[in-house]
């Protein structure tokens, strides 16, 4: 993988919800900034992880894919950065299945289960 700009250990979990990261990929091997949320870069991580490729590796090709549908729509820009949005909600709902979601918690009325939006159950109250 390319180099990251430098993230502290002790930064904020990727779950959580905070501003952008950049980190710098190469793109045909010419540098370029992509800003992206912190569990975006960590699910793309995880997903050059499983298909044994490195993020400029998978970015490029992204861009190579991304410039072909532009050439067909006539022009219709879309950013990397949104481009980079969409490919990883799809890889992770072509992956999601029924047993899956049941062991998230998934489909009992609340939608925010195992998501960055959980909130922590309530503390009973106590008699003082």
């Amino acid at each position: 993988m390319s180099g990251q700009d430098s993230q502290a250990s002790n930064a904020p979990s990727p779950l959580s919800v905070i501003p952008l990261v950049a980190r710098t990929v190469k793109l045909f091997g010419r540098p370029t900034q992509l800003r992206l949320e912190p569990s975006y870069w960590e699910a793309l991580d995880d997903i050059c992880h499983r298909e044994d490729l490195t993020v400029d590796e998978l970015c490029s090709d992204l861009k190579d894919r991304l410039d072909s549908q532009s050439r067909r729509a006539r022009g219709v820009a879309v950013s990397l950065a949104n481009a980079v949005r969409v490919f990883i909600v799809g890889y992770y709902r072509k992956a999601a299945t029924e047993k899956g979601h049941d062991r998230a918690g998934h489909g009992r009325g609340d939608p925010f289960v195992s998501t960055p939006f959980d909130l922590p159950p309530a503390q009973p109250a106590k008699e003082g």
